[in-house]
């Protein structure tokens, strides 16, 4: 990693370098619906240094999580990417941590049946890991799958946190997050920077602001019983 000193923001400035930053009108599943920018951290691949800054921070960021006096992660005995991006920083997580690495196969590959790849003990519990989040969905959905195979999910990690619902989301089912860079403090950067124009800033601040009201709305609404507990849905036991 040479002497790259561990910094977020270098790595948001290191993304928009990489072409990982794209303004124009993205639908993108059910949680970024016409946003103004579309952001591809899997662009960090063209930079070595860059994909090791990402995957030691986010291990610093783990390992400081689960040393506070009131823990806010779980220990772990294995890495699990959320497919595809996931998989990438994954691997480059599980070479940082020496944390074993598997990954979820959801659809039949050539002579590979649907189920987990890689090795683990029964009941095991694993780190997820993406490259970014929206609304939640990909990471909810790579728990479930893994809980269909005996592995426990209680923490994910994401790079780069659009901050559209996951959290709380996450947290109904029994999933903590913990994210690395913001896209608000990615953008901030880039306008501070002239990186970006007044016009592209303003009209990502007019999304946020819009997209934000709407979750607030949805925050007051309560969640379903199905959704309230202590426990992670998610739990080995709980094939539902």
């Amino acid at each position: 990693m040479k002497d790259q000193a561990l910094d977020n923001l270098w790595l948001a400035r290191a993304m928009y370098d990489l072409g990982a930053v794209t303004f124009g009108d993205f639908t993108l599943g059910g949680s970024t619906v016409n946003s103004p920018v579309f952001i591809n951290p899997r662009a960090i691949i063209g930079n070595p240094t860059a994909l090791a800054v990402a995957a030691r921070l986010m291990y610093q960021e783990v390992t400081l999580a689960q040393s506070l006096r009131r823990t806010k992660a779980q220990p772990y005995e294995v890495v699990a990417g959320v497919p595809v991006g996931g998989l990438l920083l994954a691997t480059a997580y599980s070479l940082e941590s020496g944390v074993p690495l598997i990954y979820s196969r959801q659809q039949p590959e050539g002579t590979g049946a649907r189920g987990v790849e890689g090795r683990y003990q029964p009941g095991a519990r694993a780190l997820l890991v993406d490259d970014i989040i929206a609304g939640g969905r990909s990471v909810t959905e790579t728990a479930r799958f893994l809980a269909e195979h005996d592995v426990v999910v209680h923490d994910a990690v994401v790079l780069v946190d659009r901050e559209m619902g996951a959290r709380q989301r996450l947290k109904q089912n029994g999933i903590n997050l913990i994210s690395i860079i913001k896209l608000d403090v990615m953008m901030n950067l880039y306008h501070a920077n002239g990186l970006i124009s007044e016009e592209q800033f303003d009209r990502y601040q007019e999304y946020v602001r819009a997209n934000r009201a709407a979750l607030a709305a949805e925050e007051d609404t309560p969640p379903p019983e199905a959704n309230k507990g202590n426990g992670a849905l998610f739990d080995a036991t709980d094939k539902a």
